[in-house]
This record gives structure tokens, C-alpha cells and sequence, in this order.
């Protein structure tokens, strides 16, 4: 308690280099807190599952060279012979890929007109194998029957039935998902019943704010360009998409497009989220390392200045350890001022960017670990200048300066 007085009278004697101080550390407080939530929560992001069998499943899109009805027929037999492949285990039609960016959204609501849209989803069309070749997890209701399938130039039929992710059946029932089973939602102005729940189904845009929601629809549509999804028997990944390439390319005329395993089309959909985070990392090392380098140069100041003063206080009797103790005593209480006014000023920014751009506000266990990651930099900092302190010789008291 001794030396917190003196430090203080000190502080407020010389207060123009601690202020700057403190005020450099309540602006690195202020960016570092919120940089590291904005970290955590993109990093959340890009690790968050997809919902699917990422390590077995590949996409791809073919022509189809029949017209009208006969096209059905081709693209049946195409499904066939990729099924007869022993490296597959299952083959489905997609009309839409996620996290590809290729495919479709459509408008939700409890109604068809405008004004009864209630939000967005991406959508699929596919068939009764979706659930066994992209491992989907059905949480609530029933599954497709294998009757419910059709066949169509684009979208589902009107009175139709389709299944949501819970991400937005949660949207449509905030008090209870359930409640979505047995509704009739309208899909882009169609009727249609919702029979079930599927766990996690993603958008195909990475970057969509309605990223979660996704409705599944048992229709495939037969167009002259189609998309493939593909499930490979385990462990042979890379053999299942050259027979499939090789099985395709047989038929005249086939082309193929976009063949890529499903952790291809993760990694690509979230590189620039990757990019962002990694840079935002950076920047959080810059802003420690800045503000160690301003404490260190502060307290490596403060001492060159005060070196007689020392070796007065060490011929007194003061040993190391005690000058030691002085200097990291003085910088805690320089940072935990700095870090104080930096909480307050991480909250009201933290406001406004949840104000002005819908963010989640920050957690108060952030603040706390902010507090904590400055303090131990700050302490980290301070030792070396300290410890050359403590070993300022008292024969300096009796020389001049």
C-alpha cells in the first residue's frame, strides 16, 4: 500500500506520458475486444458443419441431349449407371449444390402474396436418396416416400410436400421449431407441406445471411444442363469420381462441368472468409505488439529519467525484488486505467455496431478475457525495463547526473 501511494503521487506528477499511455491502451482494448469477437465468430463460420458427408460425396454437372419427356428417360439411365459403379454407394439429382454459389433462393411465407413473405430459403429439388447420399439428419417428422417424386422443367408442383432445415423452421416458430410439421408454406407462391425437419442444410451462398435456411423438395428437374451429387463407398473418394468421369464419357456428346469433391467446394466458398479471418489475426498480433512496444518504451523512459532516484531508494535500503515490485506495480495500475476506460468505450462501439449493422453484442466473458490478454502484455512488456531498474546500482545517489 506504500508503494501505490508514491506511485500514484508519481503518475500524477508526470501525468502527460502515462496519459498517452493510458489512452493508447483503452484504444487498443476498444479494437482488440471487438476484432476478437468478430474472430471467433468467423472462425465459428467457416468450421460450422454443413450438414453433409463431406468426405465422401463429389458433385458435377452433365448435358442432357434428348428433348422434352425423353429426357427423363436418359437421365434416369445416367443415375442408373453411375449407381452400377462399385465404387458408389448412392448417385442423386440436385438443383442446386451447397455452398457452391450455383443454384437458387425462393420467398417463404404463409401465403402467396407479397405481403405475407415471411423470409427467404435457398432450395433443392432432388429425390427420395438426398437423405442416404448427403447423410442428412431428419430431427422432426417423416422422410419423402419414394411416391412422392416427380419430375419437372422447374420447381415443384403446387400441394406438394418438402422438408426445412431447422434454421428456419426456427425462424418461421421462435417458440417451438415443431410447430412448422403439418403447415402448408408457401414456396415462391406454391403451396406446400412441410412433413419434416432436417437438422443442418445449408444455402449456397457462404456469404447469404439466411445461409441456414434451406427447404428440400422431392422433384428433380430436367433441364439441359443437370447437377449430380454423388456418394463414394468409403475410403474411395478419387476412384468414384474417375469411374463416374470415365462411365459419363462413353456417351457421345457428354460433357461434364465442375466435378469437384464436396471439400473442394467447401474450401472455395470459404476462401475469402478464410482470408478475413487470417487478417484479422494478424491485426490482433499487430495491436499487442504495438502497445508492448509502448509500454516498454514508456517504462524503459521512465527509468533512464529516474536512474539517481533509484540508486537513492537502493542506497536507503531498497533491494531488488522492491524496485522490481515498484515497476510492475506502477505499469498494472497505467493498464488497468487504460483497460477500465477501454471497457467502456468496447461497449458503446459495440453498440453501434450492433445498431447500425445488426451484429450480435459482445459477451461480457470477452471483456474479461481482453482485460486479462492486455494486462499479461503489459506485464510481459514492463519486465525487462524493471528488472534493469532494480539492478541500478547505489552508488549512482552519490553521482551526478
Amino acid at each position: 500500500m506504500k508503494d501505490f501511494s508514491v506511485i500514484l503521487k508519481s503518475l500524477w506528477h508526470s501525468k502527460a506520458s502515462p496519459l498517452l499511455l493510458i489512452l493508447q491502451i483503452a484504444l487498443t482494448f476498444t479494437i482488440f475486444v471487438n476484432a476478437v469477437y468478430m474472430v471467433m465468430q468467423k472462425h465459428e463460420k467457416v468450421t460450422a458443419p454443413s450438414g453433409l458427408n463431406e468426405t465422401q460425396v463429389f458433385s458435377l454437372f452433365i448435358n442432357l441431349q434428348e428433348t422434352g419427356e425423353a429426357r427423363v428417360a436418359e437421365f434416369e439411365q445416367v443415375l442408373r449407371d453411375i449407381k452400377d459403379l462399385d465404387s458408389v454407394e448412392n448417385a442423386i439429382p440436385v438443383t442446386s449444390v451447397p455452398l457452391s454459389g450455383y443454384g437458387r433462393s425462393a420467398d417463404i411465407g404463409y401465403g402467396p402474396a407479397d405481403e405475407d413473405k415471411l423470409t427467404s430459403s435457398g432450395y433443392y429439388g432432388s429425390n427420395y436418396d438426398s437423405k442416404d447420399t448427403l447423410d442428412l439428419k431428419l430431427i422432426a417428422g417423416q422422410w419423402f416416400e419414394r411416391s412422392d417424386v416427380t419430375h419437372s422443367f422447374f420447381g415443384a408442383k403446387s400441394g406438394g410436400k418438402i422438408l426445412v432445415s431447422k434454421a428456419l423452421a426456427q425462424t418461421l416458430h421462435p417458440d417451438n421449431w415443431r410447430d412448422v410439421l403439418g403447415k402448408t408454406l408457401y414456396v415462391q407462391g406454391d403451396p406446400q407441406q412441410v412433413i419434416g425437419v432436417v437438422d443442418n442444410l445449408k444455402a449456397v451462398w457462404s456469404f447469404w445471411r439466411l445461409f441456414d435456411h434451406a427447404v428440400l423438395a422431392p422433384v428433380f428437374e430436367i433441364k439441359d444442363k443437370v447437377g449430380l451429387m454423388v456418394k463414394a463407398q468409403p475410403g474411395t473418394l478419387d476412384k468414384a469420381m474417375l469411374d463416374v468421369k470415365e462411365a459419363l464419357l462413353m456417351t457421345p456428346g457428354r460433357q461434364i462441368d465442375k466435378l469437384k469433391p464436396f471439400s473442394q467446394t467447401r474450401e472455395e466458398s470459404y476462401r475469402a472468409d478464410v482470408a478475413e479471418l487470417q487478417t484479422l489475426q494478424l491485426v490482433l498480433i499487430g495491436l499487442l505488439i504495438l502497445t508492448m512496444l509502448a509500454i516498454f518504451g514508456q517504462a524503459r523512459f521512465a527509468i533512464l529519467k529516474r536512474r539517481k532516484q533509484i540508486g537513492t531508494r537502493r542506497a536507503l535500503g531498497a533491494n531488488q525484488l522492491q524496485i522490481l515490485r515498484y515497476y510492475l506495480l506502477e505499469n498494472l495500475i497505467v493498464t488497468l486505467v487504460g483497460v477500465a476506460i477501454g471497457m467502456v468505450c468496447a461497449v458503446l462501439v459495440n453498440t453501434q455496431l450492433v445498431s447500425y449493422f445488426g451484429l450480435v453484442p459482445v459477451p461480457a466473458d470477452y471483456l474479461l478475457v481482453g482485460a486479462v490478454a492486455i494486462l499479461l502484455a503489459g506485464q510481459c512488456a514492463v519486465i525487462q525495463p524493471a528488472w534493469q531498474a532494480a539492478r541500478v546500482s547505489p552508488a549512482l545517489a552519490t553521482r551526478s547526473v
